[in-house]
């Protein structure tokens, strides 16, 4: 794993000069990612983040493990983050073929959030906006593309210690580049614009249960996703050159007849699936945590897995230790693997990360 990047450190150290608060409410909680998942040996993603929150009425963290003072105490708040992300394409060598370059995009995502809690903390609703400014590599078909998403919420404590949230998401991403059109079994000759608009709608329910057996305190959580959606594809006009069939392959005489192929605009549906999760955190003290979580994701496509959607994994489980230094000062180490299976072929991505939070 690299090397946390330079604004997680920075934000790890002013955390640290600033635990000494005694207070035992804080309002603003800072908190700082990094982690790097790793497809071996295709693909490799970095990604930072560094978040902020502020708690209007303030937060109690004397009422349980520090880790949950704010499902414990729950307060109107308002959020808002930076991300950044770098992936890098390690290109396969080809026996008897140039090598090709790495294919490395980056891209910064900016979100803010807000949750509004009813004065006496039974309900609370709010929503979530994100930007996604993508910084499109030169050696890829996508010339541009913009993301945005955004998603409303509401939830219910039912009793002092279980939640029941609801989630309504919809992620938008339009992409201007170009393809390349082929004639079966002939050639591949002309280069075509191409644009596309991808709208995918989301629905989650998820609950959280707290419960404390003498000196322990444990936490379940579920949730389940349903995802669909569907892409609209705009095709420009452009002239396709048209072979003489008395000629080799490869032979030219003069300038290619060609026809015109006129602009084309095609709607198509994305593929649906169910995602079920689970979860188990246990807190011995009100310092320490420790997590196990496990994912599936369900595809509901009629061909067979990995035909249709190349990022769609299997399953994945994670496992997270949470520790607070103090009670200003926290820290959490999560190890995590999602499998899929692509071709018949079994595929592993291995996700670290690191993030430390503070408060005052």
């Amino acid at each position: 794993m690299h090397p946390p990047p330079r604004p997680f450190l920075f934000l790890l150290m002013c955390i640290g000069t600033g635990s000494s608060a005694g207070a035992a409410d804080y309002a603003w909680e800072l908190s700082g990612l990094a982690s790097q998942a790793d497809l071996d040996p295709q693909l490799e993603t970095d990604l930072s983040t560094v978040a902020a929150t502020y708690h209007f009425a303030g937060v109690d963290d004397a009422k349980g493990p520090f880790a949950l003072a704010s499902f414990l105490d729950p307060e109107t708040h308002m959020a808002a983050s930076i991300a950044r992300e770098r992936q890098t394409l390690h290109a396969i060598a080809v026996p008897g073929l140039p090598a090709f370059p790495d294919v490395v995009t980056e891209s910064d995502t900016y979100s803010v959030n807000g949750r509004y809690v009813l004065p006496a903390k039974k309900w609370y609703a709010g929503a979530r906006y994100s930007q996604n400014d993508p910084d499109i590599a030169v050696s890829g078909l996508f010339t541009d593309a913009e993301m945005h998403g955004a998603s409303v919420f509401a939830g219910r404590y039912l009793g002092a210690a279980t939640t029941l949230e609801l989630t309504l998401d919809r992620a938008v991403t339009d992409t201007q580049g170009t393809g390349i059109a082929c004639v079966v079994n002939l050639y591949c000759a002309a280069i075509v614009p191409q644009s596309t608009h991808q709208t995918r709608d989301t629905v989650s329910l998820g609950v959280v249960h707290m419960r404390r057996f003498r000196s322990v305190t444990y936490t379940l959580t579920g949730s389940i996703v349903d995802s669909s959606g569907q892409v609209v594809i705009h095709t420009g006009s452009f002239q396709l050159p048209v072979p003489s069939p008395l000629l080799p392959p490869g032979v030219v005489l003069g300038p290619l007849p060609s026809v015109t192929v006129p602009a084309r605009t095609t709607e198509l549906g994305l593929d649906r699936f169910l995602v079920y999760s689970v979860a188990g955190e246990l807190f011995p003290t009100r310092k320490l945590g420790v997590k196990i979580g496990y994912t599936h994701w369900d595809d509901s496509n009629s061909l067979p897995h990995g035909y249709n959607d190349f990022n769609s994994p299997d399953y994945g489980y994670e496992v997270a230790a949470t520790w607070f230094v103090s009670r200003n000062v926290g820290l959490r180490f999560a190890l995590g693997r999602q499998h899929a299976h692509f071709f018949e072929e079994g595929r592993d991505t291995d996700v670290a990360s690191l993030q430390a939070t503070g408060r005052f």
